[in-house]
């Protein structure tokens, strides 16, 4: 049996072994919020990241689109343009043809 003075000493040590153990827990604990709490900053980043990575792709679209619109413009600019020349070009075939007809009769009636 223990004597009554070694009782105090026992339970001192097992005290001492609980806060021994809790300041474990309490360090795992810390460590194991740091890390949270790290994980949770990262992935706030990489949300942060993710939306300007959004808004360049967003605006690089836009550029797009406001490229490929120009580029029809211009390409339809082009087919009225080509449909003018084509029109000035009958045109111009039309008068060479009534020439030769009036050159012809000139010289049938020359002749």
């Amino acid at each position: 049996m223990s004597t009554p003075k070694a009782k105090p000493t026992v339970l001192a040590e097992r005290a001492e072994e609980a806060a021994v153990t809790l300041v474990h827990k309490a360090k795992a604990e810390e460590a194991a919020l740091a890390a949270a709490e790290k994980a949770q900053r990262e992935a706030m980043q990489a949300v942060e990241r993710a939306e300007e990575a959004i808004q360049k792709a967003e605006a690089a679209a836009m550029q797009e689109v406001e490229k490929a619109e120009e580029a029809a413009r211009r390409a339809e600019e082009i087919v009225l343009k080509a449909r003018r020349a084509k029109e000035e070009a009958e045109a111009a075939v039309a008068k060479v043809k009534a020439a030769e007809v009036v050159a012809a009769q000139a010289r049938a009636r020359a002749h």
